[in-house]
Order: structure tokens, then sequence, then C-alpha cells
């Protein structure tokens, strides 16, 4: 929402939750309200609604994304597209059954730093790209379904190794892997999925992404990148170099909020600032909205999500069998 509040061409007019969204609703100046276990159903059946967001549990995706479609809305649905590549291919074909534009949510291919890096890349600034590390980390997760994989899908593979993966994939301009490496573990939390992975994309070229994920790093959120060519390299830390910095041994809350995902309120911190946009996010939402608006196929799409669970269902596997995967075509 503040990205929306900041979109000339946005304008939300409706919100949809199983809970009771009219507090939601009021602050952010939403005039109407759906709640209950319809409450997408009639969302999206608004002639109002021309665009459908979904930011809700990875196992309502599926099924708001064939609603959405039958009713002719374009779609906006934040990453992971699903909880497996089973079901991220239903809602790919669904999508393309009925016309409707969509996005995928992925938004850290949207942080300033990682379309400048990708234009470093693309301009032969670093040379032949032969190794990508991606990594992001920290504490855990913000809601208990998270938890959960028969509700995510996964661990923090599949909370956060889809951003990664993307992210990797991005700056190869996409070229899908051949085979697929990985490692998840549970290490601190007492939870039924991982709290740990690694996943390592081996390109036909012979060059390699190293995806690292973490819901057990103290810290709060870390997000970097390193970008490594024949003839130079890039150097991304998105969250932990804000040029803030703050230490204060002032009692817990007088800073307010710090970063995501912050482990304390004192000592040491680096604040964010419009972290919707350093994020990511605002540039996200105003490509997809300038494309639908436009009639034109966005950046990310389905067909990418879809990828993406491939890619993740692929490493799974790699680590259950703690061998090299070959992807499918």
């Amino acid at each position: 929402m503040p990205s929306y509040s900041e979109i000339k061409l946005a304008n939300v007019v409706a919100v949809a939750g199983i809970e009771d969204t009219a507090e939601f609703a009021k602050r952010w100046n939403i005039s109407k309200v759906y709640h209950g276990e319809d409450a997408i159903e009639k969302m999206c059946r608004d002639p109002d609604v021309d665009v459908v967001d979904i930011g809700i549990p990875n196992n309502f995706h599926l099924q708001t994304i064939i609603t959405a479609a039958e009713n002719n809305k374009h779609i906006i649905c934040e990453k992971p597209l699903a909880r497996n590549g089973t079901e991220a291919k239903k809602a790919l074909e669904v999508v393309e059954k009925h016309g409707v534009l969509n996005c995928y949510g992925e938004n850290q291919v949207f942080i300033p730093q990682i379309t400048r890096a990708f234009e470093f890349i693309s301009s032969g600034a670093i040379g032949k790209v032969t190794w990508i590390r991606a990594r992001e980390a920290h504490s855990g997760p913000h809601s208990k379904w998270f938890w959960d994989p028969n509700l995510a899908g996964g661990g923090v593979l599949s909370d956060m190794g889809c951003h990664t993966i993307e992210a990797v994939r991005y700056l190869v301009n996409k070229k899908k892997p051949t085979e697929v490496a990985a490692w998840t573990a549970t290490l601190v939390h007492k939870i039924k999925g991982e709290d740990n992975s690694l996943v390592l994309l081996k390109f036909e070229d012979g060059s390699l992404g190293q995806c690292e994920n973490s819901w057990s790093a103290k810290g709060g959120f870390d997000v970097r990148l390193e970008v490594y060519g024949s003839e130079g390299a890039i150097f991304i830390d998105a969250t932990r170099e804000t040029g803030i910095r703050l230490f204060t041994a002032a009692p817990e809350g007088r800073s307010g909020y710090v970063v995501e995902k912050a482990d304390v309120g004192r000592g040491w911190m680096f604040p964010t600032w419009r972290e919707f946009e350093t994020g990511g996010y605002m540039y996200e939402l105003q490509h997809f909205l300038e494309c639908i608006a436009k009639g034109q196929t966005p950046r990310e799409t389905f067909r990418d999500g879809y990828v993406v669970n491939q890619l993740m269902d692929t490493a799974y596997e790699a680590a259950q069998q703690k061998k090299w995967i070959k992807t499918s075509d």
C-alpha cells in the first residue's frame, strides 16, 4: 500500500481477506471491504476491479488465481507463484486460457542496485559472468503459516529461495540451469521444514549460481549479491549498507521501525529508508500497472514463477538424493 499510494496509475478500490479487513481499509482509505470465506470470490466478481493483487498465504494462491482469471481480472501474484511446480503449471495454464495479463511479484529483480547490475552485465562491463552469489537471510518469517510446509510448500527454500533463484536468473538474462544441487537443514527452529538452504545452479556455459537462504541468521534483514566475471565484479549489499548507521543505548522502542526482521532495538543498527522503494516493490508495481494499462507483457510473468517453482522442486529432490539433478525441459 505505501507503493500503491505513490503510483498515479493505481486506484485501490477493494480489499478482501478471510479475516476482517475493515481496519486495513480504513487506514488506507479503501472504499470496498470484503471478508469471510467467500471474500475473494465476491471481490473477483466486482465490476470495479480490473486487477487482483494476491498477497495471501501460498496455499490460497492457485484457487485465487483461478477465480480471478475466470472473472477476467489481470493478476499480480506475490512470490512464490505456488507451493510446487504442479500448482504453478496449473496457474500458468489458467491465465493463458483466459488471456489475462499475469505478473509474478518478485521484488528483488526490481531493486535499483540489482537492475543497475544487470545493465553493467549487459554492457559487458565485467566480461563473461562466471559465478553469482545471492544471499537472503534473517531470523524467521512474520506469520505462523510460513512454518508449515503444507501451507507454504516448504521451508526457507520455498519462502526465500525463490528470491535468490530468480535474482540469479535475471542477472544471466533468464538462462535456464541445466543441473541443480542443494543442501537443506533445520539447524535452529523446531519446525517441520528447513530453516537453512543452499542451492547451486549450473548453466550450460559452466557458470554457477549460488543461492543462500536462512531463517536463523541474527542481525536483521540481509540481502547481498556478488557477481564475478572474466573482467570484473559487482558487489551489492541492499540492506546493511543503507547509508545510515545508528547506535542507541536507549530503551527498546524509542528508535521505532528500523528494518524488516530487526532482532533488537538497541546497539548498532542499519536503519532503512522508504523500504517499499529500496526493496524494489514500488518499481515492481509501477512496471506491472504500466504494462497492464498498455496491454503489454511484463518483465516477470507467471511463466517465470513456474520456472522458479520447478527449480525449487528440483532443489528439494537434489537435497534429498544428495546429488546433482538435471533440470527438465
